[in-house]
């Protein structure tokens, strides 16, 4: 039984890594490879597509900024030629100024590469459509274009693939795919090789339990002489049906001599031992415990020499009359059938049993004292344990039939092939082959093949929802920016609108109050003219602010940094907020002797200087102080703003840098503020590579920072100082100077 199980146990090892067919996991990685291949695809084409939507979506913007701009700049007087150069989109596009009759006025950007014929030009709908696609000789051009007020038209063009000209979609995705697919293939072979190597160690391993198994069922026993102790080695096999031992063991020349036959003495010694030389085989009767004699027949190779000599012992029990040849020819047999990993057994010509090996038994749970040679299959059937109408079915012999082949349940859940076909002399014999690892590896695989379709249909179901959502996005994205520029343009708009009347406003209270054309009369006059005067300044100066920061969000706003004198920049802002200051009844002190000079815009240090000025007076109530001091390093110089106003709270300092964004104290609301002078401020310190940044106390006061580099790309940083305490408004999104300047002051 012992035999039986372990037998059991290779032949499911081996057909365990039979399981692993290379073949079946080539047909699965190449569907996994074809399904990956068909995502890429789709992949490609979306992103070929949203490259497209993209170059649409920048030309459309651009030619509704340019028309902008182009107004503006008509209107003022500006050159049309520095504009479009200020309003190029990036890439490869070119920006055309046509006529009203579609003659090209101005060109600016890529005309190297995006050349329109004319009679295309004029062939466009200008007053219709607002955008088309032409066909050129180096391939497809997107073209938009809005008309301008004075009935002329700004047009942008661009490759229609992908403005940016950037590399194409499929060559990341052939990259992945070739790296994927070396990956697998490398894995691939390794399992390959893996396998093979497995699946041989497991069918030796296989081999030797049978060939264990067939030893001892044929009684028979492999033996090995050795010439230096002068022992045999005997299996259990050939033993223990003897009754001499239930183990392998070695026996001694003088032991051999007393269990053999005295007649038969000379013969096993000469077969053994090679003593005296000539004698490779013969009959030996060896004694039994119970004192009879068992014929044994011993054989060696005939050219074996007496440094060497190993053979095969057969026990002849059962066969007395039996000579050693047929017994030996009977014996193979016997070991070839029950050595065959499939059940076996032959019906003679009279449907009698004739031969059966352990696997038929082992099925059908048919003990061996039961089977002997003549039974019928009736008879057999009734032995059996299981399955008797299977048995009786297909491993009988056939009655109507040369020959079948079917595929049977067996117990256990297990399946077989049973073939069953005629011998020559009119008998059966039937072999069932196990393939139960075959019918589950099937079924693991079409498991495995829906599973697969599953996954690629979730895939391709993710692929819409993720291209639906950037669509979505895209077209919110594009909501959001024409939202954003449509306010700047209506601030523009209305900022040089409302300056028209201010400015008449403001001369006429000059004039007014200059009493030119004669006095005013009362006093009460005199008072209303400068309230009114001071109105109008004050207004004209968030009218400007306005509109400096809508040209700044629309990216129009240009400065033109250079080396300038920052002592005389400061002592103009110091003498213009000197009068407010003695109004508002604050001192002003101002220590900026000896100032470096900056590289950066005049006329935007000029505005961050009096806007950080003008807050300090704003909110420091009468009686308070506000210092101005230049503090400089290596890099930068710091203008120091700081006063003895209420102060702020940390948690408000963030909120402010914002566009209208106000301190929440009653006494900053009471100063009076747009909130667009720090936004501004801020803005302009970006442009410039600056740092701007507060620092407060509720009941102390606040110190502004404004640092301004002394050469142009230096990395600046805010003084020691005040850097622990600072609350850093630009760098947030923006160089790496001021990025620096954040990390410091954090």
């Amino acid at each position: 039984m012992a035999e039986e199980h372990r037998q059991m146990d290779g032949e499911k090892l081996a057909a365990r890594i039979d399981a692993l067919s290379p073949r079946r996991l080539a047909i699965l990685t190449g569907a996994f490879l074809i399904a990956l291949s068909a995502l890429f695809i789709f992949e490609m084409n979306e992103k070929a597509k949203l490259r497209q939507t993209e170059t649409e979506l920048r030309l459309a913007q651009a030619a509704s900024d340019g028309a902008a701009a182009l107004n503006i700049a008509i209107m003022t007087g500006s050159p049309v030629r520095e504009t479009m150069e200020s309003l190029r989109p990036g890439g490869y596009t070119a920006q055309f100024h046509l006529s009203s009759s579609g003659d090209i006025l101005t060109a600016d950007g890529r005309t190297d590469l995006i050349d329109i014929p004319a009679g295309a030009i004029r062939a466009l709908d200008i007053d219709g459509e607002t955008r088309a696609r032409l066909d050129l000789p180096g391939g497809d051009v997107a073209l938009s274009w809005r008309r301008l007020d004075n009935g002329d038209a700004f047009l942008v063009a661009a490759p229609a693939r992908d403005m940016f000209d950037r590399s194409r979609v499929w060559v990341l995705y052939a990259v992945i795919m070739g790296a994927i697919t070396l990956v697998i293939a490398s894995l691939m072979a390794a399992f390959i090789r893996q396998s093979r190597a497995a699946q041989s160690a497991a069918h030796a391993l296989s081999t030797l339990t049978d060939f264990n198994a067939a030893l001892s069922g044929g009684r028979c026993s492999p033996w090995f002489y050795d010439k230096k102790d002068r022992t045999v080695h005997l299996t259990k096999a050939f033993l223990q049906p003897l009754g001499l031992s239930s183990r392998d063991r070695k026996f001694t020349m003088r032991e051999i001599s007393a269990l053999v036959h005295p007649q038969d003495l000379r013969t096993a010694l000469a077969v053994i031992s090679g003593e005296p030389s000539g004698v490779a085989e013969g009959v030996v009767r060896v004694r039994e415990p119970g004192g009879g004699w068992s014929r044994s027949y011993f054989r060696t190779a005939p050219d074996a020499t007496r440094f060497s000599r190993a053979g095969v012992a057969f026990d002849l029990v059962g066969a007395p009359h039996l000579a050693p040849g047929a017994a030996i020819a009977e014996t193979r047999l016997r070991d070839a059938i029950e050595s065959i990993p499939e059940a076996f057994v032959l019906w003679d010509a009279h449907g009698k049993l004739a031969i059966w090996n352990k696997r038929f038994a082992a099925i059908f749970k048919i003990s061996a004292k039961v089977l002997k040679p003549g039974l019928e299959i009736d008879d057999v059937v009734t032995c059996a344990g299981v399955a008797g109408d299977v048995l009786a079915a297909h491993f009988g012999p056939l009655e109507d039939k040369q020959e079948e082949n079917v595929e049977v349940a067996l117990p256990g859940t297990r399946w077989a092939h049973v073939s069953r076909r005629r011998t020559a002399e009119g008998g059966y014999v039937v072999v069932a082959t196990n393939v139960t690892d075959l019918k589950r590896r099937a079924w693991a695989q079409k498991k495995k093949e829906r599973e697969l379709q599953h996954t690629v249909e979730d895939l391709e179901k993710s692929r819409k929802e993720l291209s639906e959502a950037l669509r979505k996005y895209e077209y919110e994205k594009y909501r959001a920016e024409e939202a954003s520029r449509s306010k700047s343009e209506f601030l523009a708009n209305m900022s040089h609108e409302l300056r028209t009347p201010l400015n008449a406003i403001n001369g006429f209270s000059e004039l007014m109050q200059s009493e030119l054309y004669g006095p005013l009369g009362d006093d009460k006059y005199k008072e209303y003219v400068t309230d009114i005067l001071s109105s109008g300044r004050h207004l004209l100066e968030l009218i400007d602010d306005i509109l400096d920061m809508s040209k700044i969000e629309a990216g129009r706003l240009k400065l033109e940094p250079g080396r300038i004198e920052l002592e005389k920049i400061l002592n103009e802002c110091v003498r213009l907020v000197a009068k407010r200051a003695a109004d508002a009844g604050v001192k002003l002190t101002a220590s900026i002797g000896h100032a470096p000079a900056v590289w950066a815009d005049q006329r935007a240090v000029k505005q961050v200087v009096l806007n950080v000025l003008s807050n300090a007076l704003k909110f420091t109530p009468k009686g308070g102080e506000v210092t101005l001091t230049a503090e400089a390093d290596l890099d930068g110089v710091t203008v120091i703003v700081a006063d003895s106003g209420t102060g702020i709270e940390r948690s408000k300092l963030i909120k402010l840098g914002a566009p209208f964004e106000l301190s929440d104290s009653q006494f900053a609301r009471s100063g009076g503020g747009s909130g667009i002078g720090l936004a501004l401020s801020k803005a302009l310190m970006d442009m410039q590579g600056g740092i701007l940044a507060l620092a407060s106390q509720p009941g102390k006061g606040t110190v502004a920072c404004a640092t301004f580099p002394r050469r142009k790309e230096a990395k600046v940083r805010l003084p020691q100082f005040v850097r622990k305490e600072a609350h850093v408004l630009t760098g947030r999104d923006k160089a790496p100077a001021q990025i620096v300047a954040t990390q410091a002051a954090e």
